[in-house]
Order: structure tokens, then C-alpha cells, then sequence
């Protein structure tokens, strides 16, 4: 009997990974036909050369599969390889051989737990690694844009002719920078002037500054300084200018996030919106565990008397359900609407007890 559980093990796990392999594929491609197809305006505009375009693209590729696809790549191939085994009369054989049910799906939970710390791992180093670079592709060498700013030890570093700018944090919701210092340099490059400020808030088109000092050095070893508690200052950068450089949370990995959120904790500010996506660091992953639970129920609901048409139409339906209550869930803990930790995990939690409640009610 023990040989007989590992030959069904093998042959589902095989059935699986061959579906498995041609629907992440497949879905991989028509994301980056896509995306593809969103910069091409870009692409025209500039005149980009294939070899970048098709660099730009391979750079992509970790972002798209381990950001999107996976999860409903699990999905659809669950619902695919339980749709045939199930139309073809095997699972009524298998259970007439004896084997349960549970039996059955093992080898798909156990490919979908291995995929979770897949997804986890390539999240945690190859995402933002190739982020950067394809960034980089875009705005340096597509683009052509001049190197100003950049994102370096958990600061973002900015500069133009005559200033350099540091900034703690960037509050995109307020339009505001907090803990910002900004050095003024002469043609020799000697600081003539510091401003530092708690926030500096982006109003009608003008820059105005809270909470802050002056220091003038007119002299070597001569320093004035200046107190204030609000300030309008003529900058030629816009909040655009900075929103691109900031160190976005998909570009770091969890170590590198969790470091930030205690330097912004540290530096007395908010560090909610980043709290949250640290969170989900750790739960999306699982939503492929989730995914399979969800997938099982429908696959073997419908599988003898629908079609793949009718088995690809409810991986869409169910997968788009699932990742939009998620998104919905992270977005709510952005806005601090539901805590960090409730808003990355609740939605998981459901949908993978949802499944398991489906998947006890399906007749053995």
C-alpha cells in the first residue's frame, strides 16, 4: 500500500509541475507582452535600442513572478491538473484503489508550501536587486536622465548645481519631507549655507519649511544661526523630484525594511505605511499555500462536468477575488484604517480557512 500512496504521489506531482511550469510561463508572457506594450511610448521616444529594451524586460521578470504570478500560476495549475485527473475518471479510480482524498492533493500542498519559501526567498534578494538595476536601465540609460539622487543608508540623497539635499523620510500622502537638510555650496564647493528642518511641505507649487534653523558660514570658523519656525525657501525641484528616489519597500528586502522602520522609529517619525508592507513580506508568500486550498474544492466541484474553458474562467474569478481583498486589506493598513499586522495577515487567514472548511465539505 506504502508503494502504491508513493506512485499516486508522483504521478500527481508530475501532472502538476508540467502544468505548473507552462502556466507560470504563460503568464509571465503576457505580463511582460504587457508591460512591453505600456513602454513602448517610452521606448519610441527615446529611441531605445533592442538590447536595452530586451535587458529592461529580462530585469523584470523576478518583479513579475514573484510579485504576481506565482500565486495565480499555483492556482490555475491546482484547478487544471484536479480538472483532467477528475474528467478522465482517475481520482474515482484512485479512490476505489483505496486512497483518500487527502492523499491525493498532498503532493499539490506540498509543492505549493516549497513554492511560499521559493517566493519568500526570491522577494527577499532577486526582487530588489533586479529593481535597482532595471531602474537603472530606465531612468539612466533609456531615459538619459542625469544621476541626481539616490537612496543610501535608509536616507534619500539628492543633488543639483549648488545643493545637496538629505531626507529622513518621504510622506507621499502629505506631500511633506521629514528631517530635512539641505547644503548650500559655492563654485568651489565649500558649504556656505545649512538649513536644517523637522518637515519641509510641498504647497501650491512652493516649498515651505517647519521647525528648523539657518546656519550661515560667511567666514572660516564664523557661523550664524538662525531659528525658525516657518520658512518659504525658492527651490527649482517639485515633489516629483523626489517621489522617485525614495526607497520603496518592494525594493528592499525584509531585513533591509525592518532596519528602515527602526531608524524612522528611532528619528521620532510614523513608520505605519512601511510597517505594514514589512508585514506582507511575510504573508503573500502564503496566499500560494492559500491559493491551492481555495483551488482544490472548485477543481474537483467541477471537473467532470465543466471544461478547461470553464476551469480557467474560475481560477480567474477566484484569483482575482483573492488579490484584490488582499490589496484592499494593505491598503487599509497604509491609511491606518486596520493595524499592520491585522491588515497583512486576516486576508490569508480567511481565504486559507475558507478553503479548508470547502475542502472538509467535498465527499471523500
Amino acid at each position: 500500500m506504502f508503494k502504491t500512496h508513493q506512485t499516486i504521489h508522483r504521478y500527481v506531482f508530475l501532472e502538476f509541475m508540467k502544468i505548473f511550469v507552462l502556466s507560470v510561463s504563460s503568464l509571465i508572457l503576457i505580463y511582460m507582452i504587457v508591460l512591453f506594450l505600456d513602454k513602448l511610448s517610452i521606448f519610441s521616444k527615446y529611441q531605445a535600442p533592442f538590447y536595452l529594451i530586451f535587458e529592461y524586460l529580462l530585469y523584470k521578470i523576478p518583479e513579475v513572478t514573484f510579485l504576481w504570478t506565482l500565486p495565480y500560476g499555483v492556482l490555475l495549475s491546482t484547478v487544471l491538473t484536479l480538472g483532467i485527473l477528475s474528467r478522465h475518471s482517475e481520482i474515482t479510480a484512485m479512490k476505489a484503489g483505496g486512497i483518500s482524498l487527502y492523499s491525493i492533493i498532498v503532493p499539490l500542498l506540498f509543492i505549493a508550501f516549497v513554492v511560499s519559501l521559493f517566493s519568500f526567498c526570491g522577494r527577499e534578494y532577486l526582487v530588489p536587486w533586479a529593481n535597482q538595476k532595471s531602474k537603472y536601465l530606465m531612468d539612466i540609460k533609456v531615459r538619459k536622465e542625469e544621476y541626481l539622487g539616490f537612496f543610501k543608508s535608509f536616507k534619500i540623497w539628492y543633488r543639483n548645481d549648488h545643493r545637496i539635499f538629505n531626507i529622513q523620510l518621504l510622506d507621499d500622502k502629505r506631500k511633506v519631507l521629514k528631517g530635512l537638510t539641505i547644503y548650500e555650496l559655492d563654485d568651489m564647493f565649500r558649504c556656505t549655507r545649512r538649513i536644517d528642518a523637522q518637515e519641509g511641505k510641498w504647497e501650491n507649487g512652493k516649498w515651505r519649511l517647519y521647525r528648523g534653523a539657518v546656519r550661515n558660514f560667511d567666514t572660516p570658523g564664523s557661523i550664524q544661526s538662525v531659528p525658525f519656525t516657518e520658512m518659504e525657501i525658492p527651490l527649482r525641484e517639485t515633489w516629483n523630484s523626489f517621489l522617485n528616489i525614495e526607497g520603496k519597500p518592494e525594493d528592499m528586502s525584509y531585513s533591509e525594511l525592518y532596519t528602515y522602520i527602526q531608524k524612522i522609529r528611532a528619528a521620532g517619525y510614523d513608520a505605519t505605511q512601511y510597517l505594514v508592507d514589512l508585514h506582507a513580506k511575510l504573508s503573500y508568500p502564503f496566499l500560494n499555500l492559500v491559493m491551492v486550498l481555495f483551488g482544490i474544492p472548485f477543481a474537483l466541484k467541477t471537473g467532470r462536468s465543466g471544461g478547461v474553458a470553464l476551469n480557467i474562467g474560475i481560477t480567474v474569478l477566484v484569483g482575482f477575488i483573492c488579490g484584490v481583498i488582499f490589496y484592499v486589506f494593505i491598503v487599509f493598513g497604509r491609511y491606518e484604517i486596520l493595524p499592520a499586522l491585522i491588515s497583512a495577515w486576516v486576508p490569508i487567514l480567511f481565504f486559507g480557512l475558507a478553503g479548508i472548511f470547502t475542502l472538509m465539505s467535498v465527499r471523500q
